[in-house]
C-alpha cells in the first residue's frame, strides 16, 4: 500500500478492510499495479476520454481536459442527479468506466455537467456487467428471480446453495439499496460502508472469494456515496435508473 499513488490510497481508506479479506491475494496483487500505471501514466485513458465523450452526450455530461469551478453539491439536486445519471450510465458503457466521482472532478455548465475524470478507470467483464444490469433490473422491476440471476453471474451466490441462504444475501443486497424502490432516498457513507461489510461478512462464512470487478465496484460506489453524502437532497434513484435505461436502451436499438 505504501508505494500506491495518494488518490488511490485516499479513495481506499474508505473502502472496509473486510472487503479485502473476500479478495483473492493474487489478484489483488495484480490489480494494484495496473491501477497505479492508469493514475501515473494515464494508460488507456485517452481512449476511453473519447468513447466516453460520445457515449455521455444524450446523458448532457461533457467530458473535459480541465475544470475551473468545482462543483459545490450541498443542496443542489440538479447536479446530485447529474452525477447518479453518471454512475448508472457508465454500468451500461461497453468501452469501460471511470471510478472517481468525487465533486471535485466536476463543474455545472446547463445544461451540461462537465466531468474531469482520473486515470482511475475500469473495464468490467461482460458476465459481471450483465450481472450487474440483472440486479438493477431485478430490483427496480420486482423481478426476485433477475436479481438472484443477477447474483450468480456476479460469482457471489450459487444454484448449488440452500434456498434460505440464497434469499438471505438477496435480503442482504436488497437492504443495501436501501429504500430507493418505492421513495426518494439520502445517501450516507457510513451506511453505505455498514451494508457492504454485512455482504462481506456473510460472503466470508460461505468461503466466497470475490472478484477485481467487485472491488471496483466498491470503489465507484464509494465515490458515488462520499460525493452524494455532501448534497444532503433526496433523489428518485429509480427514476434516475429507469430514465438511464431507457436512453442506453433507444440508443442501443437505433
Amino acid at each position: 500500500m505504501r508505494i500506491l499513488p495518494g488518490v488511490l490510497k485516499e479513495l481506499l481508506k474508505h473502502v472496509p478492510t473486510v472487503l479485502f479479506e473476500a479478495v483473492d491475494w493474487g489478484v489483488l496483487a495484480h490489480e494494484l499495479p495496473k491501477l497505479s500505471r492508469r493514475l501515473i501514466q494515464k494508460e488507456g485513458y485517452q481512449e476511453l476520454f473519447e468513447q466516453h465523450q460520445t457515449f455521455l452526450k444524450p446523458f448532457d455530461i461533457h467530458l473535459k481536459e480541465n475544470i475551473h469551478n468545482h462543483l459545490d453539491l450541498k443542496h443542489d439536486l440538479w447536479s446530485s442527479e447529474k452525477v447518479l445519471t453518471l454512475y448508472f450510465a457508465q454500468l451500461f458503457s461497453p468501452h469501460g468506466l471511470f471510478l472517481d466521482l468525487r465533486p471535485n472532478h466536476f463543474e455545472v455548465a446547463k445544461p451540461l455537467l462537465n466531468y474531469h475524470p482520473s486515470g482511475l478507470w475500469t473495464k468490467f467483464s461482460e458476465e459481471f456487467s450483465q450481472g450487474l444490469a440483472e440486479i438493477y433490473d431485478g430490483f427496480y422491476l420486482g423481478k426476485d428471480e433477475l436479481f438472484n440471476s443477477g447474483l450468480i453471474k456476479l460469482g457471489l451466490s450459487s444454484p448449488n446453495w440452500p434456498q434460505k441462504d440464497r434469499e438471505e444475501l438477496a435480503q442482504l443486497f436488497k437492504s443495501h439499496f436501501g429504500s430507493s424502490v418505492n421513495q426518494e432516498m439520502s445517501f450516507e457513507l457510513e451506511s453505505f460502508k455498514a451494508s457492504l461489510v454485512n455482504i462481506t461478512h456473510f460472503l466470508l462464512e460461505k468461503k466466497v472469494k470475490i472478484s477485481n470487478d467487485f472491488l471496483y465496484l466498491g470503489i465507484y460506489l464509494v465515490t458515488l456515496y462520499s460525493a452524494l453524502e455532501k448534497s444532503r437532497v433526496r433523489i428518485n434513484v429509480k427514476n434516475i435508473y429507469m430514465d438511464v435505461r431507457a436512453k442506453v436502451n433507444g440508443a442501443t436499438a437505433s
